[in-house]
């Protein structure tokens, strides 16, 4: 506690993926106050052409999604 899932295109190197995962731990221990042997970071990579699922199952017209895309199709990024 917490759990944060990063849900992105596949492209980021490995590198990349856990130099996020780790700046986000320590964004969530310093603002939130959680200690970082309680964080956990998973990163799960989708396609183009899965992506799409991804938007519409988990961002649009969410609630819960605090920072809105600047697009709203999926498809062209538009």
């Amino acid at each position: 506690m917490p759990h944060i899932v990063i849900k992105t295109l596949s492209g980021p190197s490995e590198t990349q993926l856990k130099e996020a995962a780790k700046q986000i731990s320590a964004v969530i221990n310093k603002t939130l106050g959680k200690p970082e042997k309680y964080i956990s970071v998973s990163v799960e990579e989708y396609s183009f052409a899965d992506w799409e699922g991804v938007y519409n199952e988990f961002v649009k017209d969410k609630e819960n999604v605090i920072i809105k895309p600047g697009y709203t199709n999926p498809k062209t990024f538009q």
